[in-house]
């Protein structure tokens, strides 16, 4: 880590808001204290948080940029951590006489980010907000820039060509140009260079792609929490009224005999309890469900259900493995959205939007709840999600043969409303009253 919230995050000094955002969900997901024992975590994961909250902050952003890192952390910032407390100690910063840094600096986020042929810093923020203008000639950067004030020493302020940006060789030569002339240094010679590392400059010229293509750019700044939940919920509830639909006239009939009952609640309770009164139970209504007649014999159109959302983990996992430098780390949203889509289509061609819903909920709201307690702020509760969970074991118990009226009210209909319309709700109040 680095004392600069750019290289911190490691993003570059243009990037988008969304890009800050998921950069720094990735970088939680290494520096959270729960998920790393170093005895500097929290101090690490504090300036994480530091960082994502002013560069998170449009108009904050603008006044980090104009004042520089080092006036900005003095006279704005307070309940930093010393960067002695969490930067790495195995490797320290080397300075040379004119103030320049060393080239083998860990510290910086963009050795093991970009792993370009040069350690950079985009330090220049600190003393000058011009100085920041990166040039760059290959994948190769340098950087002979002070930490220090421009103004306090007589050695000209290069610009500093940011490791963050990648190109691809690392044996082309960088050219900075300075106040007082040109200064020309091969990739691998001269302050701040270092032997490139090949995982890490790949996965940064990955990065790069991802963000200069449009598209991408695009979808990576859409924000499918929302929808996603609202379409689990709105699906459930489709299946619902489908489920009313076929069972009208018993459910109608139903409702006229508790409604000249009253308000006693122990005649109540023996009226729902003597009997399903001509309701069928949800177990038997999804599988007489066929909005497509199978195109094949019942098993092999079974099979090929099962088949679609297979082929679908197959293919996350293969991508995981060839991609993604965590094979086993968090669920992202894109992996969500394909397995939904499979599972979605699959379930309703299977049993309807009912068993769509009871099979989505939990998978949408389990993944966006686990994700939002990742990030600083509120922390949704797990029973948000154990609640949209009860359709889906109401199904099992009653296929094993464990079901009644009143459970089956409790189980398909108040538990997955209160969580499914309760997690909306809640994340409104807190909106709108900040608790």
């Amino acid at each position: 880590m680095t004392e600069d919230f750019y290289d911190l995050l490691d993003v570059p000094d243009d990037a988008s808001q969304d890009d800050i955002k998921q950069a720094f969900r990735d970088q939680v997901r290494v520096y959270h204290p729960d998920l790393n024992d170093d005895d500097r975590a929290q101090a690490q994961f504090t300036a994480l948080k530091k960082a994502y909250d002013i560069l998170g902050d449009p108009v904050e952003r603008q006044a980090y940029d104009r004042l520089g890192h080092e006036d900005y952390v003095a006279k704005r910032t307070k309940g930093l951590p010393s960067p002695d407390l969490w930067k790495d100690k195995s490797k320290s910063k080397t300075k040379s006489t004119t103030g320049s840094e060393s080239g083998d600096d860990s510290d910086s986020e963009a050795d093991s980010s970009s792993g370009s042929g040069s350690s950079s810093s985009s330090a220049s923020r600190s003393s000058s907000s011009t100085s920041r203008s990166t040039t760059s000639t290959g994948e190769s950067s340098t950087s002979s820039t002070t930490r220090s004030s421009a103004a306090s020493s007589n050695t000209n302020t290069s610009s500093s060509s940011s490791s963050r940006t990648s190109g691809s060789s690392a044996g082309t030569a960088t050219t900075g140009t300075t106040d007082g002339g040109t200064a020309t240094s091969g990739a691998g010679t001269g302050s701040g260079a270092e032997a490139g590392k090949g995982t890490n400059r790949t996965h940064s010229r990955s990065r790069s792609r991802v963000s200069e293509n449009s598209l991408a750019r695009w979808w990576r700044s859409q924000n499918f929490a929302w929808p996603l939940i609202w379409l689990a919920a709105f699906t459930y509830l489709a299946g619902l009224g489908q489920f009313a639909l076929a069972n009208e006239a018993p459910i109608q009939s139903l409702g006229d005999e508790l409604s000249a009952i009253g308000t006693d609640p122990t005649a109540l309770w023996e009226t729902l309890s003597s009997g399903r009164h001509g309701i069928e139970t949800v177990v038997g209504f999804v599988s007489s469900v066929e909005l497509l007649a199978p195109p094949l014999p019942t098993e092999q159109w079974y099979g090929l259900l099962a088949g679609v959302v297979g082929v679908a983990l197959l293919s996350l996992l293969s991508a995981r493995i060839a991609w993604r430098e965590e094979t086993w780390g968090a669920v992202s949203i894109d992996e969500t959205i394909v397995l939904a889509v499979a599972l979605g289509a699959s379930s309703t061609l299977l049993g309807g939007p009912l068993l769509a819903g009871a099979l989505l909920m939990p998978l949408l709201f389990g993944v966006i709840v686990h994700r939002t307690r990742q990030l600083p702020g509120w922390s949704p509760s797990y029973l948000f999600v154990l609640a949209v969970s009860t359709p889906g074991i109401a199904l099992a118990a009653s296929a094993a043969g464990y079901a009644s009226l009143p459970s089956d009210l409790l189980a398909y209909v108040v538990v997955p409303l209160l969580g499914a319309f309760g997690l909306p709700l809640r994340a409104s109040i807190r909106k709108r009253f900040g608790r």
